[in-house]
């Protein structure tokens, strides 16, 4: 049968160890293997032990490794995976280009630094596990690829798609690390998270991406908006959500989470929607006819309504109408 011919199968341990086993990955797998690999990964103690090297295999075969990573983030050690994660997050941060505002890097830097002083001296051997230094900026500039119909999806650059699923991966991962501090972890994610992001603001969906990433972490919600219409694809399946069927954490404990821990991590989750929001604003081309949000002048239509020239439309009627206006809104809603 050709299932007993497949190297993924036949070197599956106890036949070869962790390590040889994930050499054999390196040089066997396809996007035409990874249904195949989805059944071995469901074997949890194999996930533990090799899914945090399976990641950095698994991003080049995007879209079609989404469930692989899925299962990656579930059921392997989230602690190691957690660290793959940002460690890839570095990398999309280091492509060619211009430096975006390193003044901004170094001031999130800083103040996420002077949140973590809170916490020194309370746990070395947890502190030892996550890094408190921020990766150099090398930020480029890349074109947004335009949408040929508004009824058909646009082109996502390989990047976007991977920058989703890293940011969509570790919103899986985060809940399931058991710790005193967690934190830690999400400091050192965030970190990561802000230098890539710079270097992709350009595109729609990473936004998306990261609003729905911060949200995994609100407490209160506040109540639904009414629907808005969005030409901005999501990258993120519903089922990545889902960690009713996650592992638990190996290296866990039963320590209750310290006190300060939800103000901490709410702070954290502030400190870096703001430099979101800048970034997304400063993203918006400043050569339009419609200069950003035009917020003060959209409040002026509205307030005094007998200024407005007769027979000229409207910065309100264009937000409306005008389907790229009407997106960039919608993003600054789910913002604020």
């Amino acid at each position: 049968m050709a299932e007993d011919n497949n190297p993924l199968l036949k070197a599956l341990p106890p036949e070869l160890d962790y390590i040889s086993y994930l050499t054999v990955l390196e040089y066997n797998l396809t996007a035409e293997q990874l249904p195949v690999l989805h059944g071995i990964l469901q074997d949890t103690t194999l996930t533990a032990n090799i899914g945090w090297d399976l990641v950095h295999l698994l991003l080049p075969l995007l879209p079609d490794s989404q469930t692989c990573l899925q299962d990656v983030a579930r059921l392997g050690n989230p602690r190691e995976v957690v660290l793959k994660v940002t460690e890839l997050l570095e990398g999309l941060a280091t492509l060619d280009g211009p430096p975006e505002d390193e003044e901004d890097q170094e001031e999130l830097a800083e103040e996420l630094a002077g949140l973590e002083v809170q916490e020194e001296g309370k746990d070395q051997k947890e502190q030892s596990n996550v890094g408190d230094t921020i990766p150099s900026q090398d930020v480029a500039s890349q074109e947004a690829t335009e949408q040929k119909d508004g009824s058909e999806p646009r082109d996502v650059p390989p990047k976007v798609m991977q920058f989703s699923a890293l940011v969509d991966i570790l919103a899986i991962l985060h809940p399931r690390i058991k710790t005193k501090h967690p934190s830690r972890f999400l400091s050192t994610s965030l970190q990561a998270v802000l230098p890539a992001y710079a270097t992709l603001l350009k595109h729609d969906e990473t936004t998306e991406t990261l609003l729905t990433f911060i949200k995994t972490f609100a407490g209160a919600r506040r109540p639904k908006l009414p629907p808005r219409k969005s030409s901005t694809q999501i990258l993120t399946q519903p089922q990545a959500r889902n960690t009713s069927l996650s592992a638990p954490d190996p290296e866990g404990n039963d320590e209750p989470v310290a006190p300060e821990e939800e103000a901490l991590q709410r702070k954290l989750l502030q400190s870096f929607l703001t430099f979101v929001v800048e970034g997304y604003m400063s993203s918006i081309p400043a050569d339009d006819d419609v200069v950003a949000m035009s917020w003060s002048s959209r409040l002026r239509e509205r307030l005094h309504p007998d200024k407005n020239i007769p027979g000229r439309r409207t910065l309100r009627e264009a937000f409306e109408h005008d389907e790229e206006l009407h997106r960039r809104d919608s993003v600054i809603g789910r913002m604020l």
